[in-house]
Formats: C-alpha cells, sequence, structure tokens
C-alpha cells in the first residue's frame, strides 16, 4: 500500500481526487491533506508518504518551492504536480526542481490514475533495487567469514522489507525465496553446502503464518547462516588462530557461557597469549567484546519480541537475571524494561517484571 498526500486549496478539486482514488487507487491510501503550503511541509514531515499530489498555486508557500523543499529532503520521493497553468515558466522550474510529473486541471481520473501508476512503478524499482543492494550485503558477509556483520546487515535487509511490504507477507516471501536461492548458489561455491530449509520453497503457506514477527525469521535465517558457517570452518581448519575466525566463533557462540579458555581450546592457543593478541587486535579485552555481543542480541530481542526480561537473561546465559539488568543498565544506560518500553512505546505493565530482576 503506497500512501499519498494531497496539498490542494480548492475543496471540489480534494473530493475529486478521492473519488477518482476510492474507486481506482486499491493499492493507494490518503494520509493527509493540507490546504497550504507551510502545512503541508509540516504533515509531509510528519507523516512521510511516497507520493505528494501537489498544487502549485497555493497559499503561503507557492506550489514549486513546497517541490523544492520535499525534494532537498528526500529526492526518492514522488511529486505529481497539479496546475491550471500550461504555461513553459512554470513547468521550466518545475522540471529544475526534479518534478516526477505534471497534471493539468480539471483532473482526469485516467489521466490521475496513469500518472499515480507511473511513480508507483518508479517506486517499486527504486525498492526492488535497494533489496538487492542490501541482500547482496549479507551474502558478501558471509562470503567474507563475517559473521557479526551478516547479522546485523541481514537484520537492515529485514527491517527494509517489513518497511516496505508491512503485511503483505506474500510479497515478503517472494523476496526471501529470492534472497535464498542467491545465498545457496554462494553456499554451493564456497563450502558445497545445499541449503535444505523451507524458505527455499514457493508458496509456502506456513511462512505467512509464522513470520509476521521479522525477528522471528530473522532466527530461521541465521539457522540456515550458522550451518553454511560450519561447513566454511570444517574446510579451514588450518586457520583456527586467524583473529576472524576467532571472532566468528565468539560471535556464533556468544549466547552461550563460553570462556577464554574455551575460546583458546577452540584458537589452539593458551588463554594467556589469546588474551594478549585480542586486546591488540581488537581493542577491547576478551569479557568486554562477549558482554558487547550479548548487549546486542539482548537489545534485539527487547525491541522485537515479547520474550520476557527473565527469558531473554537466560537464552544469553545470565543465570542471574538480577545480574543481566545492571550489565544492561551499565551498557546502555537503561534497565531493560525502560529500553523495551522506551523503544516499543509499552505500557507499564512490564513494571512488575522489573522489580523481580532489578
Amino acid at each position: 500500500m503506497y500512501k499519498l498526500f494531497i496539498v490542494e486549496d480548492e475543496h471540489l478539486e480534494i473530493e475529486a481526487i478521492e473519488l477518482i482514488l476510492s474507486q481506482y487507487g486499491k493499492n493507494i491510501t490518503v494520509i493527509g491533506k493540507a490546504s497550504s503550503g507551510r502545512v503541508a511541509l509540516e504533515e509531509i514531515r510528519r507523516l512521510d508518504p511516497d507520493i505528494v499530489l501537489l498544487d502549485i498555486n497555493i497559499p503561503e508557500i507557492n506550489g514549486i518551492d513546497v517541490l523544492r523543499a520535499i525534494k532537498k529532503e528526500d529526492q526518492e520521493k514522488k511529486v505529481i504536480l497539479i496546475t491550471a497553468f500550461n504555461e513553459f515558466d512554470f513547468a521550466h522550474q518545475a522540471i529544475k526542481a526534479r518534478v516526477d510529473d505534471f497534471l493539468l486541471k480539471p483532473i482526469r481520473p485516467q489521466q490521475l490514475m496513469e500518472s499515480i501508476n507511473m511513480v508507483i512503478s518508479t517506486l517499486k524499482a527504486n525498492a526492488k533495487n535497494k533489496f538487492d543492494e542490501k541482500m547482496s550485503e549479507v551474502i558478501f558477509a558471509v562470503v567474507q567469514k563475517k559473521y557479526s556483520d551478516t547479522r546485523s546487515v541481514l537484520t537492515e535487509y529485514l527491517d527494509l522489507l517489513y518497511d516496505h511490504y508491512g503485511y503483505d507477507l506474500m510479497s515478503i516471501q517472494n523476496e526471501i525465496q529470492h534472497f535464498m536461492e542467491e545465498l545457496n548458489i554462494v553456499s554451493m561455491d564456497t563450502c558445497g553446502y545445499d541449503i535444505k530449509s523451507p524458505l527455499r520453497m514457493k508458496n509456502n503457506q506456513q511462512f505467512v503464518t509464522s513470520y509476521k514477527n521479522r525477528y522471528d525469521l530473522k532466527v530461521e535465517i541465521m539457522k540456515v547462516i550458522d550451518k553454511i558457517f560450519d561447513h566454511l570452518m570444517d574446510n579451514k581448519e588450518n586457520r583456527k588462530n586467524n583473529i576472524e575466525d576467532i571472532l566468528n566463533y565468539i560471535d556464533r557462540n556468544c549466547h552461550k557461557d563460553i570462556s577464554l579458555d574455551q575460546v583458546g581450546e577452540y584458537a589452539n592457543m593458551s588463554s594467556y597469549y589469546l588474551s594478549k593478541i585480542f586486546k591488540k587486535e581488537t581493542g577491547v579485552n576478551f569479557v568486554t567484546y562477549l558482554t558487547e555481543r550479548k548487549i546486542e542480541i539482548a537489545k534485539d530481542m527487547l525491541l522485537n519480541t515479547d520474550v520476557p526480561i527473565i527469558n531473554i537473561a537466560l537464552d544469553l546465559s545470565y543465570h542471574e537475571p538480577n545480574y543481566f539488568s545492571k550489565v544492561f543498565k551499565k551498557s546502555t544506560g537503561m534497565t531493560p524494561t525502560e529500553y523495551r518500553r522506551l523503544r516499543k512505546g509499552d505500557s507499564g505493565e512490564e513494571k512488575e517484571e522489573e522489580k523481580e530482576i532489578s
């Protein structure tokens, strides 16, 4: 669904536009209207529409200046200019201000929908390019064997999909199916692992019921990526003392109660020597790095799930939830409950839970 904002000071014109859109704009929702340039800019900044229908002749700030301001702040926002003036001077100014299309009054239904569908096609192409670029970043992080980068870029990729498609999970499924096919090609080429996952299936009905929450989908994709990393590491046993491999091992196991001795055993070096090279290569000591990774996972879970804080603490191997709360507050300046409430706008339901662990 694409969000549209109308800037027009003639009430009858607004009614005509809304009538046309109600009849023919099945994938359009009008999220706001303004009758002056000043109000229009305030509301457009607040509501963030995809498309703006903008009359040139409006009070306070004229349409050309509003167009310039919109494009200066967001070049990808689409603006269709409405004018009763079929004059070259206005057209020239609008083109210089990067207008996306023109409509002359009186607006006819066919012309309006052709213009809107044209800019929607551009929006779709731009979104697809963004998806593909971010998908490539995820796959490149896998190829480069950077586990932490893979997880963070995957989060950005899924945020793009869910923010764009909203509740259109079938479209998200199509994107993920394409992503998994591309990931499988790279997996086969780099380590010979053929991905076995329902996420590769087309028209998987389970997808729609299981992945309304983007966090749950990320967890499922990371299970696949974990297996790829297993095969990648199996193919390079002789490089386990490389700092990238050590960081990958920590990042993949940070939710467990791993120790410096365990990492040293993995890397075939003493904990004393590992501690020295770890601080030299990363700039922080092992405990600080491990804690930072755990807090990042905790923030992700607090923001994107309703898992109780006590369970999050246990999932990250903090066997004393009180201690987890103290560590989290030291890192972020907030308790886990405060972080969740402020970021998600939750009510005070969790206050009782916080009393138990703070």
